[in-house]
């Protein structure tokens, strides 16, 4: 009965993972074709019609933050963050488990702590403007808390994931 369990659990937490996975790529490609967009209309303005748009090098800044922290849970989902896993690999299995959790704790802790300082700044900002475009500083800074998480969710998915699938192949291998 536990292994029925631990299967549509997996199934669940990898449906979610995904979904979370294919909407940032696809979010993160849409702010990095706007981006685009904008730097074409830029320089095409500058060197064809002579006249420089202010509100321009806004718009190309905001849209590639967007699009980098909108491709970082996605990054997480393939295994393309940095990590340093030397130690782990070298210690006894006894020990390692331990120290596995712990970085765990401490990486969703970060990432809760940059949502939640995120969630901070971006309410303090809505009294300000951008200086190009005349909008709430809020709106471009919405994506500090807001990509952290979906960081801290795909991060905690994907532990979650791993569990499970280790319970169904230990299952299954009885």
């Amino acid at each position: 009965m536990s292994n029925k369990r631990d299967r549509f659990l997996l199934s669940f937490f990898s449906k979610i993972a995904n979904l979370i996975k294919h909407l940032s790529l696809w979010l993160a490609g849409v702010f990095l074709l706007i981006n685009l967009v904008d730097i074409l209309v830029s320089i095409f303005f500058r060197y064809f019609l002579h006249k420089s748009l202010i509100w321009t090098e806004e718009v190309a800044r905001y849209t590639l933050i967007w699009a980098v922290m909108f491709a970082a849970p996605a990054a997480l989902s393939y295994g393309e963050h940095v990590s340093i896993n030397i130690i782990v690999e070298r210690i006894p299995n006894l020990i390692a488990r331990p120290v596995k959790w712990l970085k765990n704790i401490l990486i969703i802790g970060v990432l809760l702590f940059f949502t939640y300082l995120g969630i901070a700044h971006t309410v303090e900002a809505w009294r300000f403007r951008t200086l190009a475009l005349g909008i709430p500083r809020a709106i471009p800074l919405l994506i500090l808390p807001l990509g952290m998480g979906l960081m801290a969710i795909q991060y905690i998915l994907l532990e979650l994931i791993s569990i499970f699938k280790y319970r169904v192949d230990e299952g299954g291998a009885r």
